[in-house]
């Protein structure tokens, strides 16, 4: 692409009212990566199939197929208003801009906590697994602390190079897990085709009546899609950093979801199938990860987990970028604390500040929390929560727009949606080991909020 069409993004942007501050280097794929990378259905779905299968058994999939339509329709008005506002900070920038600063700084905040609770979680994730990787093949113990905290800095200081290596790395992360979900669909068609030659197996699949079928089964059961299949509106927080972002955010927007959508629901619909093959209702552990050893074999097993371990830490070079970019862009406009020194550029064109605080307080996180569920429990909350105030800033776009082609009845349905699953979210869940209460993630949450609003009367008394 010329430098004249990026100099042309970069009026674009003064329009706004900022200078091209950040490095505009992000091509189409690697746009399409931050937002595939950061829903991750490979770390989501192993993650919580267990979670929801249990609740519901072989409705999974409906529950998962209805997760990706209400989630297409919020990705379908992100993507207008990508078009229409291209600039770092995506929902607090639309709200602002459409509503007005009060609307704009909660939004902000609610998404801002979604990625500050959500990138220890992803890296102690990771770190948990590696942990108990080199313990099972070394007979080594390793503290999963120790790798939480390395993870979390070695992901931190990729960004501090720039972002054309974030770029390049994401890249080659988002590539990898593609290839790992492609081996595992293969893997789990072949041999569910071995298993039976004539599939009298998917006369198992009604094995689950209507009966069984409740509200809270339901409303549980959509969790799994509704963790996962979030993080598409990543590649709007890139805007500036991103080559003619009104042309190619929206499609990476739409396009991630799209093709995660698709690629878990294949997956989920053979797991459900392989499920009902044999008495697998005795597993106490984990469905998934328990079936795939038993049918697949250890080597293969180890060479999926493989795939997962790249894509969980493509989650977490996405996650950074987002969570970086945002703080950036709200210090930029001065309503966080210290927002002249968050919102410092360095000599790499990153947002360096914003992301040494992000390693700071992961790491405090990750230290301070041993039950790491007491603070990632609140980022699919205030995600959605966050989701809701985009969505209501979208019916403010007026008829004069430049981009305005979503109709009023789906704005409605999405706004529906987003508040139905914050509902679930809030529904009593597992307590935490060391609690005897199942409300601790509703708690977490009114804490966070509670710390916003001091936050806001701070810098806007």
């Amino acid at each position: 692409m010329s430098q004249s069409r990026v100099d042309n993004d970069s009026k674009e942007l003064a329009k706004f009212g900022y200078k091209q501050d950040l490095s505009r280097s992000m091509r189409k794929f690697s746009s399409f990566a931050v937002s595939f990378s950061l829903i991750s259905i490979l770390t989501g779905i192993f993650a919580n199939f267990h979670f929801g299968f249990s609740e519901v058994g072989n409705f999974i999939s409906i529950s998962w197929l209805i997760v990706f339509i209400g989630q297409f329709i919020v990705a379908l008005i992100m993507a207008e208003l990508s078009i229409n506002y291209p600039i770092s900070g995506y929902g607090y920038q639309w709200t602002y801009r459409l509503v007005g600063s009060k609307l704009g700084f909660a939004t902000g905040w609610l998404l801002l906590l979604q990625f500050l609770t959500g990138f220890p979680g992803i890296c102690k994730a990771l770190s948990v697994v590696l942990s108990d990787l080199i313990f099972q093949n070394l007979n080594t113990n390793v503290s999963s602390l120790l790798i939480s905290v390395s993870i979390i800095w070695i992901v931190t200081l990729i960004h501090l190079k720039g972002i054309n290596l974030v770029s390049k790395i994401n890249n080659v992360g988002v590539i990898t897990e593609i290839i790992g979900v492609l081996m595992l669909i293969f893997f789990l068609g072949y041999f569910l085709f071995n298993k039976t030659d004539d599939f009298e197996v998917l006369s198992n699949l009604n094995n689950l009546s209507l009966s069984d079928f409740t509200f809270k089964s339901f409303a549980l059961s959509i969790l799994l899609g509704a963790w996962c299949l979030t993080g598409f509106e990543a590649a709007a927080d890139m805007s500036e950093e991103t080559k003619d972002p009104k042309y190619t955010v929206p499609k990476s927007i739409k396009y991630s979801l799209l093709s995660s959508g698709i690629l878990g629901l294949i997956i989920i619909l053979l797991s459900t199938v392989f499920l009902s093959t044999d008495n697998y209702e005795k597993i106490n552990n984990n469905y998934l990860t328990d079936m795939l050893q038993s049918e697949f074999g250890i080597p293969i097993y180890l060479l999926t987990l493989f795939f997962i371990i790249i894509a969980i830490f493509a989650c977490a070079v996405a996650c950074l970028a987002t969570a970086s970019r945002l703080i950036f862009s709200m210090s930029r406009d001065s309503i966080l604390p210290k927002s002249k020194w968050l919102s410092f550029v360095d000599n790499n064109k990153s947002p360096s500040n914003s992301l040494i605080f992000i390693g700071v307080i992961s790491t405090f996180f990750v230290i301070i929390f041993e039950k790491i569920e007491m603070i990632t429990s609140v980022s699919a909350i205030s995600g959605y929560m966050g989701y809701c105030g985009i969505i209501y800033s979208s019916f403010f776009l007026t008829a004069s727009s430049s981009v305005n082609r979503i109709p009023l009845i789906l704005k409605i349905i999405a706004l529906t949606w987003c508040v139905f699953v914050v509902l679930c979210l809030l529904l009593p869940g597992q307590p935490v080991e060391g609690f005897n209460f199942e409300y601790i993630h509703a708690i977490s949450l009114f804490v966070f909020l509670i710390i916003g609003f001091f936050v806001y009367l701070y810098k806007f008394k």
